[in-house]
C-alpha cells in the first residue's frame, strides 16, 4: 500500500492571502496543519483545519487553494490499484 503523493501546486504567495485584521503579523512564524482526502482522480477534497492559526480567514483560505491547486499520485492498495486516502499538509507563514 502506498500514500498519495503531491506531484503539482503550490501556495507559496503572499498574495493569496488577504491581510488579517492587525496586519500579516497576526501569523508570521505560525502554521495551519490541514487534512484532505486524495481522490483515485488524484484531486483534493473534503479538507479540514486539524490544527489551527490565529488566523480563521487564512486557514479557509489553504483549504480552498489546496484543493484547487494540488495534485497528487494517488495511494495504492496491495493490488496496485487507487484508492482514496487522507494527505496533511502544513502551511507556514514567514
Amino acid at each position: 500500500m502506498t500514500r498519495p503523493v503531491k506531484i503539482a501546486g503550490e501556495i507559496n504567495d503572499a498574495r493569496d492571502y488577504p491581510t488579517p485584521p492587525g496586519g500579516r503579523d497576526v501569523r508570521k512564524g505560525r502554521h495551519v496543519v490541514v487534512y484532505m482526502l486524495v481522490g483515485v482522480d488524484g484531486r483534493a477534497r473534503d479538507c479540514r483545519v486539524v490544527e489551527a492559526s490565529p488566523d480563521a480567514e487564512a486557514d479557509r483560505r489553504t483549504c480552498d487553494l489546496a484543493e484547487r491547486r494540488f495534485r497528487f499520485r494517488p495511494a495504492r492498495n496491495a493490488a496496485g490499484e487507487p484508492i482514496e486516502a487522507v494527505f496533511g499538509w502544513r502551511q507556514d507563514w514567514f
